[in-house]
């Protein structure tokens, strides 16, 4: 078929590496081009949207090389990034591994993140896509990251809070995990310094501080770890002042713990929150193995299981707790069967 085509410039320049492909040789140029629109359609559904993607696409194999050819970055199987960050989880990212992706000088306000952390996630293949709203009934940012590797996604949520924390005094509040999604729900918090906000320890760095004291003391934790595991875990954590006053068979005055883990003195602490921290200090010391609130004829009744065999050791520990809850204010009646302890209650919570 011979046809008479016309060609602006700016076409016919853009068919020149067609034309130096083919000596010149214009109907050869047009039909390698027809066969290249022909593959890309095979994976789009239009030519704007062929034409979208492969722009989009262009510049990341390039960016990604020069990374690689500098040294700045390195390549690594998916699965080997997926186990570092699962082994990882809940301790916390450094600073300046944070700033190194933020640049608190150019990030100036949340837009702003959520702008360069989806154009780097574009020049970098992340696939991770993100935005935010804002609620105000409450006065909460809402930041959402969508897409990529769940893995990789927790590592992103985490470094974007730390930043949030450092540099636009924001705490997380929430942090909603879905399989295909990451809602993290912020506050405005005024930090110290650079000390992070406590909503962010919570949500991402639970053993971050565990870590660090095993690091810091590695012989002492690595053996006490050891002999825990071949004895089962049955052993007790006490105090030294604790420990001591059972040594010269007095009984140990406990009410500052509960003190410290409810923030209150012991008489404004409500029953129900010493019975919740006397399941902590259960769990903690392992002075007793078991603590249950139970409701029979109308009564509350707290019930305390021990795994100790001596009698005189029973009567030590119901002379222990019921020092405590006297001391609290509460009034009580208590007996021992065997392993178990049973203090019954007026109060209800």
């Amino acid at each position: 078929i011979r046809k008479n085509i016309s060609m602006e410039d700016e076409y016919l320049q853009k068919l020149r590496p067609f034309l130096d492909n083919n000596s010149g040789n214009l109907s050869a140029a047009i039909r390698d081009a027809i066969e290249l629109a022909e593959a890309a359609l095979q994976e789009y559904d239009t030519i704007e949207e062929a034409i979208k993607h492969l722009r989009e696409e262009s510049g990341y194999p390039a960016l990604r090389n020069s990374l690689i050819e500098s040294g700045e970055c390195i390549l690594m199987s998916q699965l080997a990034v997926r186990w570092l960050v699962e082994k990882t989880d809940g301790i916390l990212v450094e600073e300046g591994i944070v700033s190194e992706l933020f640049n608190p000088y150019h990030i100036k306000s949340l837009p702003d993140q959520v702008e360069y952390l989806n154009t780097r996630s574009r020049n970098m293949g992340w696939e991770l896509v993100a935005s935010t709203y804002h609620l105000d009934d409450d006065k909460t940012e809402v930041i959402i990251l969508e897409g990529g590797d769940p893995s990789f996604r927790a590592f992103i949520s985490e470094k974007i809070s730390i930043f949030l924390g450092f540099y636009m005094d924001l705490d997380v509040s929430f942090v909603h995990r879905k399989s295909n999604s990451v809602r993290i729900y912020l506050k405005e918090y005024r930090s110290v310094g650079l000390e992070l906000p406590p909503g962010i320890l919570k949500n991402f760095g639970a053993f971050d501080t565990v870590f660090k004291e095993i690091k810091s003391r590695p012989d002492f934790w690595i053996s006490l770890i050891g002999r825990y595991r071949q004895q089962r875990y049955q052993r007790v954590n006490l105090n030294k002042d604790v420990f001591e006053a059972f040594l010269v068979g007095e009984i140990p005055d406990i009410t500052s713990f509960f003190e410290e883990f409810t923030g209150k003195p012991i008489r404004e602490i409500p029953l129900c929150e010493i019975i919740v921290a006397t399941k902590k200090l259960s769990s903690v010391t392992q002075l007793v193995s078991d603590v249950e609130r139970v409701f029979e004829e109308g009564k509350m009744q707290v019930k305390i299981r021990h795994q100790f065999s001596s009698e005189k050791a029973s009567f030590k520990l119901v002379e222990l707790f019921s020092n405590l809850f006297r001391a609290a204010g509460y009034e009580f009646e208590v007996r021992a069967v065997s392993n178990l302890l049973i203090f019954e209650f007026r109060d209800k919570c």
